[in-house]
C-alpha cells in the first residue's frame, strides 16, 4: 500500500512538473498589429520601434517584457505624449494574439522663444543680472514633418549676439529604415564673448560698435541605426571665423594672430541606448563614444578629442531608484585656443555645486550619483477644459534626490593654472534636489548643493543631471 501511494505521488509530481514546463514555454502568434491615434505619424515609424512583427511566434513568458520594451521604444521617439499597448486573444484560436498600440501625438509645430544668457548658464547669470547682454529670439521647430519623424529647425536670434541658421534631419531614407541624414548651416555675430577665465570665473569682452567675432558654418551628417538600440553618427563640418583686431590681442583666445581663420571638422559618435525613458530614465543604461578632429589640413586649428559617457539606472521598488554616471574627455594638444576649449561646467558636463565656475582644460573626468525617491509616482492628469489631448492629457511625476558628484580637470598651461585654482584639483559637490517631470520632455530640476570649497548654493537645471 505504501509503495502504491508513493508511486501515485511521484506520478502526480511528474504531471505537475510537465504542466509547469508546458505553461512556461507556451507559444503565442502575433496575428495582427493595430495602430490608433497616429493621425500624422506614418505607421512604419511606429512599427520600426517594435520588438515584434505580425506573424512572429513568441513565448508567453517573454511577451510582457517584449511589450514593455516596445512601448518604451515608441515613446522614446519623442513623437507622442502617451503610448499604451494591450493584447487580445482570438476567440477562434487562443494561441493567436492581436496587439493594439494606442498613442497620443504631440503638437509638432513650435515657435519656441529663445533666451541666451551671456554667462555659460542661468545660474551664473543670476549672480550678476544684466539684461543688456541678453540674446533673444525664436527657434521654429517643425517636428515629425510629413509624418516621417523629420525635423526642420529655423534659428532666428537677435539682441546682443545674433544667429541665423537652420538644420534638417531625417532618420530614415532607405526601406529597411537603417540610414538617415541631416544638414544645416548658419551665420552668427557676437558683440559679447567669454575670452578667458580668472579665479575660475568667466572674463567678458563687449563692444558697442560692430562685432568681436563673426562665424559662418555648415555641416552634413549621416545616421546608421542597425538595430533598435545602436546608433552611429558621421559628420563633416566647415567653420569660417572673422576675429576683430581686439581679439587678436587677448592672450590665449587664439593660437594664431590672424583675423580670418577656417577649418574642417570630422566627427563620429557611437551610442548604445537601453534607457526606459530617455529624457528622464529610471532603468537601463546608456553608453557613448565621440571622436572629433578639428582641422585636417595645415592651418590655425589642429585638435583631436575623445569623449565617452556611461550611465546606469536601477529601479528597486515603485518609489526607490539609483543612478550613476561617468564622463571622461581627452584632447590634444594640451594648449588650445580658448574659443574652442571646454571643460567642466558646459552643457551636461557639470558638477552640481560648481555651476558658478568655469573650469577649462584639455582633459577631464567626472562622476555623478543619485538616490531617488518618487514623491509622486508617474501618473496622468486629464484637464477637461483643454479639449485637445495633445495638451489636455498631462503625464507627470515628482522626485526627491540625494546626490554626490565629483570631478577633476587637467590644464597644463602655466598662466591658466596660476589664475584658476580649481584646475588640477579634486572637486566635490553634494546635496538634495527636487525634480518635476512632465510631457514634451520637460524636466525642472531644483537643487541645493554644497561644494568642496564650503560654499552652498541653489541652482536650476532643465535637464536630468544623470
Amino acid at each position: 500500500m505504501r509503495s502504491l501511494l508513493l508511486t501515485g505521488l511521484l506520478l502526480l509530481f511528474g504531471l505537475l512538473q510537465v504542466r509547469g514546463e508546458s505553461d512556461s514555454t507556451s507559444l503565442v502568434i502575433i496575428q495582427r498589429i493595430t495602430l490608433e491615434g497616429n493621425k500624422i505619424t506614418r505607421p512604419n515609424i511606429i512599427l520600426r520601434e517594435l520588438r515584434f512583427a505580425a506573424g512572429d511566434t513568441l513565448t508567453e513568458a517573454t511577451l510582457p517584457e517584449i511589450l514593455l520594451k516596445s512601448r518604451e521604444n515608441v515613446f522614446n521617439t519623442s513623437l507622442f505624449n502617451v503610448v499604451k499597448m494591450d493584447t487580445t486573444h482570438l476567440s477562434s484560436d487562443p494561441i493567436r494574439l492581436d496587439v493594439r498600440v494606442r498613442v497620443i501625438e504631440r503638437w509638432y509645430i513650435w515657435p519656441i522663444p529663445y533666451i541666451e544668457f551671456p554667462n555659460k548658464n542661468i545660474n551664473a547669470w543670476l549672480q550678476e543680472v544684466d539684461f543688456r547682454r541678453l540674446t533673444y529670439g525664436i527657434n521654429f521647430k517643425f517636428f515629425n514633418a510629413r509624418g516621417r519623424n523629420e525635423t526642420l529647425t529655423l534659428l532666428l536670434h537677435f539682441g546682443f549676439n545674433q544667429l541665423y541658421g537652420f538644420t534638417y534631419q531625417t532618420p530614415y531614407i532607405n526601406k529597411k529604415q537603417t540610414w538617415g541624414f541631416g544638414f544645416g548651416g548658419g551665420y552668427s555675430r557676437n558683440r559679447s564673448l567669454i575670452t578667458g577665465t580668472a579665479g575660475n570665473k568667466s572674463n567678458y569682452l563687449d563692444t558697442s560698435n560692430g562685432s568681436l567675432q563673426q562665424r559662418a558654418y555648415g555641416f552634413v551628417e549621416g545616421y546608421f541605426r542597425p538595430d533598435l538600440y545602436s546608433y552611429h553618427t558621421f559628420a563633416v563640418g566647415y567653420d569660417y571665423f572673422h576675429f576683430s583686431d581686439t581679439l587678436l590681442n587677448v592672450p590665449g583666445y587664439l593660437t594664431d594672430s590672424v583675423n580670418d581663420q577656417s577649418f574642417v571638422t570630422l566627427y563620429y559618435k557611437f551610442k548604445l541606448d537601453h534607457r526606459d525613458v530617455r529624457y528622464y530614465p529610471l532603468k537601463g543604461f546608456y553608453l557613448d563614444l565621440e571622436l572629433t578632429k578639428q582641422g585636417i589640413f595645415d592651418g590655425p586649428v589642429d585638435i583631436f578629442a575623445v569623449q565617452s559617457t556611461f550611465r546606469k539606472y536601477w529601479t528597486f521598488t515603485e518609489r526607490w531608484f539609483l543612478a550613476a554616471g561617468a564622463t571622461a574627455k581627452w584632447s590634444w594638444p594640451g594648449e588650445q585656443p580658448f574659443f574652442l576649449q571646454h571643460g567642466v561646467g558646459y552643457g551636461r558636463d557639470f558638477i552640481r555645486g560648481f555651476e558658478y565656475y568655469s573650469i577649462n582644460g584639455s582633459w577631464f573626468g567626472l562622476v555623478k550619483s543619485n538616490v531617488k525617491f518618487a514623491l509622486v509616482k508617474p501618473r496622468t492628469l486629464t484637464l477637461p477644459f483643454i479639449k485637445t489631448p495633445k495638451f489636455g492629457v498631462v503625464p507627470y511625476g515628482i522626485y526627491l534626490n540625494l546626490f554626490i558628484d565629483a570631478g577633476y580637470v587637467n590644464n597644463s598651461v602655466p598662466l591658466v593654472k596660476q589664475d584658476n585654482p580649481l584646475v588640477n584639483t579634486f572637486l566635490l559637490g553634494y546635496g538634495i534636489s527636487l525634480d518635476l517631470v512632465t510631457y514634451y520632455d520637460i524636466v525642472l530640476d531644483l537643487n541645493f548643493a554644497m561644494n568642496s570649497l564650503g560654499k552652498p548654493g541653489f541652482y536650476i537645471h532643465f535637464v536630468a543631471p544623470i
